[in-house]
């Protein structure tokens, strides 16, 4: 059986959406199943031909979805193509109708502006039950809620470390950061005296355009570390003792590290995320970076969090009740039988 994915990963769209999509890839090929990537510019084949997965580009302008409808359908027709998971928010409902009537489609819908015209509808979100599904999709099949989180395979069975003070502390934007948050959060640890004997290391994604300055800037620096593009979080969550990170996947594997958070948000797709989390007690919410964004009011999170055993220690009895790891595993097994 042969999945194919329709997804996008460049300086806008960030590599969220290539991460998630290429986790359940994964477990497609554990299967004995294959999968194979779509994507319209030869920027976004990068990370899925890295992860040894085909790519097919469509040579096309990666947000102009209805511009490549009759270049999908002919794609469609041609390879016999069954089943398709979508994951892009800049799809469009024309698109979604049209490939949907040629084959089976699956959508991952994470910002629930619209109903979609699909066979199986995906939303693994904290918040999904804000929205009424089962009235919306009455004859789509549906994948809700955190079992359906789809980490990559290393965030199951675990070894999680005993919860301990403070030393080493986790900084992450995801691949882009555009409002340039890791380069003013560095600032202000480096300006802290309470954060002093404190390691901060920040991740510098792959579309960072700040990293050669911040290496620069802190390459003597006793206590902040910069690191670009790292290839998972895993050991970073696991051997830090809280993490500062924008809401998105990153949330999920951080509740599956059991590693007291602090998140933000830096993209419209975040804010339920950032809501759902912090509602449930699973994260501090420091708020949107793009609109009036306090790095003092951060720095009070910051502080607060370091100080109190028993808040982060709240956080991570919560984070292990809410997913197991083993969401991408369920959605393979589902898209391939709906193949």
């Amino acid at each position: 059986m042969t999945v194919y994915i329709r997804t996008e990963a460049n300086r806008t769209t960030a590599t969220g959406h290539m991460t998630r999509c290429i986790a359940i890839a994964k477990e497609i090929k554990a299967m004995g199943g294959e999968a194979v990537f779509i994507v319209a510019e030869e920027g976004s084949m990068r990370m899925p031909d890295e992860a040894g997965f085909k790519c097919l580009c469509l040579n096309r302008t990666w947000d102009d979805f209805d511009g490549e409808i009759r270049v999908i359908l002919e794609l469609i027709e041609k390879n016999n193509i069954k089943c398709i998971l979508v994951d892009s928010y800049f799809v469009t409902e024309k698109y979604m109708a049209a490939i949907s009537e040629k084959t089976k489609t699956a959508y991952i819908d994470d910002l629930h502006e619209r109903i979609w015209p699909v066979h199986a509808i995906i939303n693994y979100a904290v918040y999904y039950d804000l929205f009424d599904y089962e009235k919306e999709y009455p004859s789509s099949d549906k994948l809700l809620g955190c079992e359906y989180a789809p980490l990559r395979p290393e965030y199951t069975n675990l070894d999680i470390k005993e919860i301990s003070d403070v030393k080493d502390v986790l900084v992450v934007t995801g691949g882009s950061d555009e409002y340039h948050f890791i380069k003013s959060m560095a600032g202000m640890v480096e300006g802290c005296d309470e954060l002093s004997g404190i390691n901060f290391t920040f991740v510098c994604g792959v579309f960072n355009g700040d990293y050669d300055e911040l290496v620069a800037h802190y390459e003597d620096h006793k206590s902040i570390h910069m690191l670009k593009s790292v290839p998972t979080l895993k050991p970073y969550m696991l051997s830090s003792d809280m993490l500062i990170t924008a809401g998105g996947t990153t949330l999920y594997e951080a509740a599956a590290c059991q590693i007291p958070c602090i998140a933000f948000r830096i993209a419209d797709n975040q804010k339920y995320n950032v809501d759902g989390f912090a509602s449930r007690g699973l994260v501090f919410d420091a708020g949107d970076v793009r609109y009036n964004f306090s790095y003092s009011a951060l720095l009070e999170q910051v502080i607060e969090l370091i100080n109190s055993r028993k808040l982060r220690s709240d956080m991570r009895e919560l984070q292990k009740k809410t997913l197991d790891g083993k969401g991408a595993w369920r959605l393979a097994k589902y898209l391939m039988d709906l193949g």
